[in-house]
């Protein structure tokens, strides 16, 4: 849903309540606090009263809007714009959009990826890569290069991401403390079906993960081994190109605190590119387990 439809649609915040209220409780008002259905509907307000435990609570009330001083328009608006930003929006630019502050902009934005993050379960054909986030050893100080990076070599200055992508299907981003089979053989099991084919390339923390699953075709792109006939890593490849535009053209520079949360926000536009994805979020915010 555009802007201009999100304004059309939603001329006040009233109406934006009867919306969430409709999406949230599709078949009758629950109270959020003891699940009682017997509910008071308070004439022209958006609060509501249970008649079991005589909370009072309204559609956001524990939900990713809970205690927003943000009108609902707002919420919806932005909503409407980072999903249709495919390499992602900063907050500067959002706080423009929307006419608020750069730091309700980023406070906003962190509790929407909340509601994005999705775990996957994987099946089929599974290529599997990693990529790794951060600046270039070039473009640092000698200072900084001797804490991140005193070797010189390798990419111990970068944080690593590992990628799983089902051919034709939806794709999965974890972030890594370190790229290792350690950490990496976990994540695999936890996530792809047995019965699955994976590819990788050659590297070693891949090693042996053929015994996990039903075939694993290893490419060794040293030798220039990009691909055996329908297996390779291409459409994992191209998805990290919108991830590195994303950083280097729209955030610039994100803390490895929040990495996680970009890449579940990146991750879930590229799973959900259907026409009612705002819908979705919407869904998605109400649920107490986003924030609670």
């Amino acid at each position: 849903m555009d802007l201009y439809s999100i304004y059309q649609k939603f001329r006040s915040e009233k109406s934006c309540h009867e919306h969430l209220k409709k999406v949230r409780w599709p078949n009758g008002v629950i109270c959020p606090f003891c699940e009682g259905k017997s509910i008071h509907h308070r004439k022209d307000d958006s609060r509501m009263k249970c008649k079991s435990c005589n909370s009072s609570f309204s559609s956001t009330s524990k939900t990713i809007f809970h205690s927003t001083k943000l009108p609902l328009l707002k919420w919806f608006a932005a909503i409407s714009v980072i999903i249709s930003a495919k390499k992602g929006i900063s907050s500067l630019q959002l706080a423009r959009t929307i006419n608020v502050n750069k730091n309700t902009a980023w406070y906003l934005q962190m509790r929407l990826r909340k509601a994005m993050k999705e775990e996957q379960y994987l099946k089929g054909l599974i290529e599997i890569d990693e990529t790794y986030i951060g600046g270039n050893l070039a473009n640092m100080s000698h200072k900084r290069k001797q804490k991140v990076n005193p070797f010189k070599s390798g990419m111990v200055h970068k944080t690593p991401v590992l990628g799983l992508l089902e051919r034709k299907g939806p794709v999965m981003l974890k972030v890594l403390n370190h790229a290792s089979a350690k950490t990496i053989r976990p994540l695999l099991k936890q996530s792809i079906d047995a019965s699955s084919k994976v590819v990788t390339d050659g590297f070693g923390a891949y090693y042996g993960i053929g015994n996990y699953f039903e075939k694993h075709v290893k490419l060794n792109h040293e030798k220039e081994q990009r691909a055996w006939a329908r297996y390779n890593t291409s459409s994992l490849e191209g998805f990290f190109s919108t991830i590195k535009r994303a950083i280097i053209g729209q955030y610039h520079k994100v803390t490895e605190h929040h990495l996680q949360s970009y890449m579940d926000e990146i991750s879930f536009k590229k799973n959900n590119p259907e026409e009612d994805v705002f819908e979705l979020l919407i869904f998605k915010c109400l649920n107490p387990c986003a924030i609670y």
